[in-house]
C-alpha cells in the first residue's frame, strides 16, 4: 500500500522570517490549484479535458509552522528558501523532515506558482512520482499580504526592497500582470459534451482570470521537501550521473509531462528520504524540480508516438540545458 500522500498532511501555515531590514508572519491556508489543458500531438493544440481538473484540497488537516532560513535561489516567478519546522515533531505525521523548502511566488507570479503546484498535484495522485523523482509536495498556501505581519515603512507592496520573499522582480518589465502560460495562447479544442458544474477545470478555475492587485495583493507559497546542490559541469562529466538523469527524464516523459523549461538549475540533488523508484527498482540520486512551465499530454490517446517524442524530449544535455541559447 502507498504511503499517505504529503499533499494531505497540512490545512494552515505559519511561515515567520527576518530580513535585513523586514520582520514578517505569514499565516496562509491551503487554496485550490490552477488546472492545464491537455496537450495533443495530434493538432498541436491544447484541449479542454475533464479528467485535468483540480484536486481536493484538505480543510481538516494538521497546522505548520516554519522559520524561514536562508535564500537557496531566486528567478523571474519567484524565490525559494529553506525553512525550520518551530513544531514539535511529535504532532506531525512522522514522515515531514524538520526541514524544508518554500518557494515564494512574485506578487504578480501567484498564478504560475498555482500552475507549478497543478503539476505537482498531477505527478502525485496521476504518476506517483513524488518522493521518486521529483521532490515531495506539501501544499500550495496563500493569504492577502494585508493580513499578515511585516514590519516595515514602506506604503505599497509593490515598491518593497527585492529582499522581501513576494517582491516582484526588479528587472520585471510588467509587475502588474503575470506570465503567459502555453496553454493560454492559441486554439483551444472542446470535446462535444462538457463537464459536470463539480468539475473545475482551467476555464472555471479562479486563477484562469486572476490578476495581481496592487491594492490587496495576494502572497502564494509551495512547500516542497529539500534537496541538496544543482547539478554542475562537474557532475555532467559523471557516467553514472547521466545515466541516472535519463532514467528521470524518462520516467517524467512516460508520465506525459513535458517539463519545458529544463535547465541546469531545475535538476537538484535528491532528498535523503528519497523513495526506490518503481520502475528502475533504484534510488534515483537526482530530482527534477521547478513546473511552472510544465504541461501534460495523454499518451493513452496520442497517435504519433515520434511526435510525442519532440515534445517530451527534456533536452537533457542540450544547448538550452546548459543555458547557451
Amino acid at each position: 500500500m502507498r504511503p499517505q500522500s504529503s499533499l494531505s498532511f497540512f490545512s494552515t501555515l505559519t511561515v515567520n522570517g527576518k530580513t535585513e531590514h523586514f520582520s514578517f508572519c505569514l499565516d496562509l491556508s491551503r487554496s485550490e490549484s490552477f488546472p492545464s489543458h491537455r496537450f495533443s500531438c495530434v493538432d498541436d493544440e491544447f484541449h479542454a479535458d475533464t479528467r485535468y481538473s483540480t484536486y481536493q484540497v484538505p480543510h481538516n488537516a494538521a497546522h505548520l509552522q516554519l522559520e524561514l532560513g536562508d535564500c537557496l535561489g531566486y528567478g523571474g516567478t519567484g524565490t525559494v528558501y529553506s525553512a525550520r519546522v518551530s513544531n514539535p515533531l511529535s504532532d506531525l505525521p512522522p514522515s515531514v523532515p524538520s526541514e524544508l523548502v518554500v518557494k515564494f511566488a512574485r506578487l504578480n507570479r501567484c498564478r504560475s506558482l498555482a500552475r507549478e503546484a497543478w503539476i505537482y498535484n498531477y505527478l502525485d495522485e496521476d504518476e506517483k512520482l513524488t518522493g521518486t523523482v521529483v521532490p515531495r509536495c506539501y501544499g500550495f498556501f496563500t493569504s492577502k499580504l494585508t493580513e499578515s505581519s511585516v514590519e516595515c515603512t514602506t506604503p505599497s507592496s509593490f515598491e518593497l526592497p527585492f529582499e522581501l520573499p513576494w517582491s516582484v522582480y526588479e528587472y520585471d518589465r510588467d509587475p502588474h500582470r503575470d506570465s503567459i502560460l502555453e496553454d493560454d495562447i492559441g486554439k483551444l479544442v472542446r470535446p462535444r459534451t462538457w463537464k459536470p458544474d463539480h468539475i473545475i477545470t482551467k476555464e472555471s478555475s479562479t486563477w484562469n482570470s486572476w490578476a495581481p492587485d496592487p491594492d490587496d495583493p495576494l502572497v502564494a507559497v509551495l512547500l516542497l521537501e529539500k534537496g541538496g546542490q544543482m547539478y554542475t559541469m562537474f557532475d555532467d562529466k559523471d557516467p553514472l550521473v547521466q545515466e541516472d538523469v535519463q532514467l528521470i527524464c524518462e520516467d517524467l516523459e512516460l508520465a506525459g509531462v513535458a517539463h519545458n523549461d529544463f535547465r541546469m538549475p531545475n535538476l537538484i540533488r535528491a532528498p535523503l528520504a528519497t523513495s526506490v523508484c518503481p520502475r528502475h527498482n533504484r534510488v534515483h540520486q537526482w530530482n527534477i524540480i521547478d513546473f511552472n512551465q510544465a504541461w501534460p499530454l495523454d499518451l493513452s490517446v496520442e497517435n504519433y508516438p515520434r511526435d510525442t517524442d519532440v515534445v517530451l524530449d527534456s533536452d537533457y544535455q542540450s544547448g538550452y540545458f546548459y543555458g547557451w541559447q
